[in-house]
């Protein structure tokens, strides 16, 4: 009982501090900054509405979700467990119902596996290394994303980024980090069994998160061992994060300033700093990141001195069509009620109720 309540009083608590940062960043931004002759949110929200950019928003999402949950598949297909793509894109809506609107562990990634691991007799650890898998690869992603063209921007004298230190500083740090992955992730294609089970053992040992540390090894080296899914992965993965960047250059419109050319973002700007604000309201603060993606892109377009509030109308923008998508699958959700409540049982039976070893 006491630890259902801790559980209630940290979901609850995960909502209050998403809506209450939210809240704070509306204010702060609410009136026009007139040393900088930036408008505010208030001037913004009344002003015209582009729909027509906002229903292209909800568009470029639904292809942007597609070639994820088409990622997931082929992950999945390559360890040989039988999967449909119907199947897929049925626990992919449930996925993104519960990242968008549920708090803490009970996440869209704990029932993919799940529902996964349970429809795979004998093949539970490969199953959850799948999903593993694909949230590594969308946050590794943006990384690679935003060092890739950002390099490119900058290399091809980009007058933006040229004059901008703190985004040539952003290309450096994620152009390294990639980098470095890649290597690591080459160099683990050598290492034989006895070692990677030595080092997944040391991982487990780890308290709280050592189960999801170790899965997340073996799941990176057992990928290792399929370059050509890996291929496929990074190519879905570019595809779907250009496309993402691209809603939110799109969402930036639906609420259009009075000076376009100085006060939104290039679709050079975005393509370094949004990957980072995605980054950012990954942190567990809030469901589905409420209050710090906005306040993230509200720092970093001060970052390319741009109007912040401008960052902040087009995350909400963004979001009020990421909430439309998520409440459609609220169809799955409610279809899935019974089962949900099973894998949370069993969940409580397993882990003490922590579905850790499921969400990285």
């Amino acid at each position: 009982m006491k630890k259902q309540a801790v559980k209630w009083i940290v979901g609850t608590g995960k909502y209050v501090v998403g809506f209450g940062i939210l809240a704070t960043v509306i204010y702060k931004y609410w009136e026009p900054n007139t040393e900088k002759g930036s408008p505010g949110l208030r001037e913004l929200l009344q002003g015209p509405i582009a729909w027509e950019w906002l229903l292209a928003c909800l568009l470029l999402l639904v292809v942007a979700y597609s070639l994820t949950i088409v990622r997931w598949y082929l992950l999945v297909r390559s360890l040989n467990i039988p999967f449909t793509l119907r199947h897929a894109f049925q626990l992919g809506l449930l996925g993104m119902f519960g990242n968008t609107f549920l708090p803490g562990a009970v996440r869209g990634d704990f029932f993919r596996a799940y529902f996964l691991a349970r429809d795979s007799p004998g093949q539970r650890t490969a199953a959850v290394s799948t999903v593993l898998m694909d949230r590594g690869f969308g946050l590794f992603g943006l990384v690679l994303f935003a060092a890739v063209l950002g390099s490119i921007a900058w290399a091809s004298g980009d007058a933006r980024i040229l004059a901008n230190a703190y985004l040539q500083w952003i290309v450096k740090v994620t152009a390294a980090i990639a980098g470095g992955g890649i290597l690591g992730f080459l160099l683990l294609g050598f290492l034989p069994q006895r070692r990677v089970d030595r080092f997944a053992e040391r991982l487990r040992s780890l308290p709280k998160v050592g189960v999801v540390f170790s899965n997340l090894w073996y799941a990176v080296w057992e990928f290792r061992q399929h370059m050509r899914v890996m291929g496929y992965g990074v190519a879905l993965t570019a595809a779907a994060h250009f496309v993402i960047i691209f809603t939110f250059y799109v969402a930036a419109q639906v609420f259009p300033p009075d000076h376009p050319e100085t006060d939104l973002a290039t679709l050079s700007e975005l393509m370094v700093i949004a990957p980072v604000g995605f980054i950012v309201q990954t942190l567990p603060l809030a469901p589905g990141g409420v209050g710090v993606g906005e306040a993230a892109f509200a720092g970093l377009y001060r970052l390319v001195d741009r109007p912040e509030s401008q960052g902040v109308i087009a995350r909400l923008s963004m979001r009020i069509a990421e909430w439309v998508l998520a409440l459609a699958a609220w169809i799955v959700y409610l279809r899935m009620q019974k089962e949900l409540r099973a894998a949370k049982e069993e969940a409580k039976g397993e882990g003490g109720g922590n579905p850790v070893s499921y969400d990285p």
